[in-house]
């Protein structure tokens, strides 16, 4: 279950009240138990249930559990069921003119026309895709323009329904986006830590890495799960040292 401030960008506390303390409050409201309440990175406090007991039957005391958290000082919060989400990058999504017609170049700024046009787009063409999240650009707005680039790639924090499931695990999964066909895939976070399996660099994933591969067992552009010893009498088999 995840309680959210009316505020963005703001925590839901009184007097820095501390997560234990809310959960205890809405436990004793709750026909439901909840076992764990930390903020995410939004801010929202999410509470976690003990065991694999369901939040939605704490739902039905929604009002009690309102009236408790105003008794100790909290007010300004939403309370509602915490919907599992991914995170989804869109490729070649049009930043100017498409067909004729003029467009804001997506900027910075989120409450800008050109967002919420493009998150018209994305729920319209795509029935099914529920945005649990404004996109976000991957490239800022000068990086792009001093590459020349016309598309960007976003992501885009969606529910994770049966429909978003089985179009990711198409060969090429895509949205419609302003008459065309975006490629889409998971988005993955990486970091300076992040290992490549292909070129065997760091800071980026095989799966999007554009260099020749390597082999981790011999100095070879081939790929160290095709590997293969010379000798005639190594049996240790293909990918093995």
């Amino acid at each position: 279950m995840r309680v959210r401030s009316v505020e963005k960008g703001r925590r839901v506390s009184a007097s820095n009240c501390p997560p234990a303390t809310i959960k205890d409050t809405i436990n004793r409201a709750s026909d439901i138990r909840f076992a764990y309440a930390e903020y995410n990175r939004n801010d929202d406090l999410v509470l976690t249930t003990v065991g694999d007991l369901l939040a939605e039957p704490a739902m039905a005391n929604k009002r009690s559990m309102t009236k408790d958290l105003n008794d100790i000082g909290i007010y300004g919060f939403n309370i509602s069921l915490d919907i599992p989400t991914i995170n989804i990058v869109v490729n070649s999504v049009p930043l100017a003119a498409i067909e004729g017609r003029d467009r804001e170049p997506m900027a910075g700024d989120i409450d800008s026309p050109a967002w919420s046009e493009l998150e018209n787009e994305l729920t319209s063409f795509n029935p099914e895709l529920w945005l649990m999240d404004r996109p976000k650009q991957i490239k800022c707005v000068s990086a792009l323009e001093a590459e020349k680039k016309e598309k960007s790639s976003i992501i885009v924090a969606v529910e994770i329904n049966e429909w978003v499931s089985e179009e990711l695990k198409k060969p090429h999964p895509a949205l419609a986006i302003y008459g065309l066909r975006c490629s889409i895939r998971k988005y993955i976070r990486k970091d300076a830590s992040t290992h490549c399996k292909r070129c065997l660099q760091h800071g980026h994933y095989g799966g999007h890495c554009r260099s020749l591969a390597s082999c981790k067992y011999r100095e070879n552009s081939h790929h160290t799960k095709d590997h293969l010893c010379g000798p005639l009498y190594c049996t240790a088999g293909t990918g093995r040292p």
